[in-house]
C-alpha cells in the first residue's frame, strides 16, 4: 500500500493538470483558439480559488489489484481510508498499516504538514502550468459531438517547455468534449505522440503511445468534478524502469465543509465506517 500510495500521484499529477486546463472553455465561436484557451485559463485560476471540498469513494485498478476507499478533501490535504481490497475486507496486516498511517496523521503534526506541504505544492505546478497553457497546444473546432463540443489539440511546434512536466504534456495530442451551455470539460483523452526525453533523456523517458483520459461529470450548474482517470505511460528513470499505469473511478460525491481538516474528516470517516460494512477503526481513536 506504501508504494501504490506514493506511485499515484505522479500519475494523476498530469491527468489534474489537463482537467484544469480545459475545464472552463468558452462556448465554440469565431473567437480566435489561443484567446479563448486564455479566457479558460484565468476562469480556471479564478475557480481553483474557491477550493470546494468533497467526500466521495474512490475505486483505483492498479498493480492488479483494486482498491476501494473512501477519500475525504480537507484543507490539509486529501484523506483517504481503506475499505476493500479486490473486492475483500483488507487482511488484517492492510488494515494495520492503513490504521497506522491515519493514526500518525491524527498524532504527528509534521505528517498532516508534509501531506499539506505536498498537496500545495502539486497545486502551486497546475497553476503554473494554467498560466502557460494557451501557448502549449494548437486547437482545432472539430464541431460537435452529440451535444456536446468536440476540439482537437495537438502540441505547438513553436513551444519550449521550461520544466519536465510542461515537457511531457506538450508532447500529447487527442480531443476534448466541451460541455457548451456550462462550458466545462465532459471528456480528455490524450497520447504521446513521440517518446519524452528529460535532459536529452539522460534523466529518462517516457514512451511514444503513453494515454491519459479524464472524464468529468456535472454535479450541480456550473460544478464539476472528475468521474473517471486512467493513465497507461511507461519509460526509464535513470536506470529504473517505470510503469504508470492507473484506472481511478469516483462516485458518491458529496460536499463536506470548506473548513474540514484532518480530525474532522477523521470523525466523519468513524461515523461513516459502520454503513461501509467496515468495523469502526477504533484503533485512531
Amino acid at each position: 500500500m506504501t508504494m501504490l500510495r506514493n506511485s499515484i500521484p505522479d500519475c494523476r499529477l498530469v491527468a489534474l493538470v489537463i482537467f484544469c486546463v480545459l475545464s472552463a472553455l468558452p462556448q465554440l465561436s469565431a473567437q480566435h483558439p489561443k484567446q479563448l484557451m486564455t479566457e479558460a485559463c484565468e476562469n480556471e485560476l479564478r475557480q481553483r480559488e474557491q477550493n470546494p471540498l468533497w467526500a466521495s469513494q474512490v475505486e483505483r485498478s492498479t498493480a492488479g489489484h483494486v482498491y476501494r476507499e473512501e477519500e475525504i478533501d480537507t484543507v490539509d490535504g486529501p484523506l483517504d481510508y481503506l475499505l476493500s481490497v479486490d473486492g475483500h475486507e483488507p487482511s488484517p496486516s492492510e488494515r494495520k498499516q492503513d490504521d497506522d498511517r491515519l493514526r500518525d496523521l491524527r498524532e504527528n503534526p509534521k505528517a498532516r504538514l508534509t501531506l499539506k506541504k505536498n498537496r500545495d505544492a502539486e497545486e502551486r505546478k497546475v497553476d503554473d502550468l494554467l498560466r502557460v497553457i494557451p501557448n502549449v497546444f494548437l486547437f482545432e473546432d472539430q464541431g460537435k459531438q452529440g451535444n456536446l463540443e468536440r476540439l482537437a489539440f495537438s502540441p505547438n511546434p513553436a513551444y519550449k517547455p521550461a520544466t519536465y512536466l510542461e515537457t511531457a504534456l506538450h508532447a500529447l495530442s487527442g480531443v476534448v468534449l466541451i460541455d457548451p451551455m456550462d462550458k466545462r470539460l465532459a471528456q480528455f483523452s490524450g497520447t504521446l505522440t513521440q517518446q519524452v526525453n528529460f535532459a536529452h533523456g539522460l534523466l529518462g523517458h517516457l514512451n511514444k503511445g503513453g494515454m491519459i483520459e479524464v472524464n468529468r461529470v456535472r454535479l450541480s450548474p456550473g460544478l464539476w468534478e472528475t468521474r473517471l482517470i486512467r493513465t497507461d505511460l511507461d519509460g526509464r528513470a535513470l536506470f529504473k524502469s517505470i510503469s504508470k499505469q492507473l484506472d481511478e473511478t469516483r462516485s458518491n460525491f458529496e460536499p463536506v465543509p470548506p473548513d474540514t481538516n484532518i480530525p474532522i474528516a477523521m470523525e466523519r470517516i468513524t461515523r461513516k465506517s459502520a454503513s461501509f460494512s467496515q468495523p469502526t477503526p477504533g484503533n485512531i481513536e
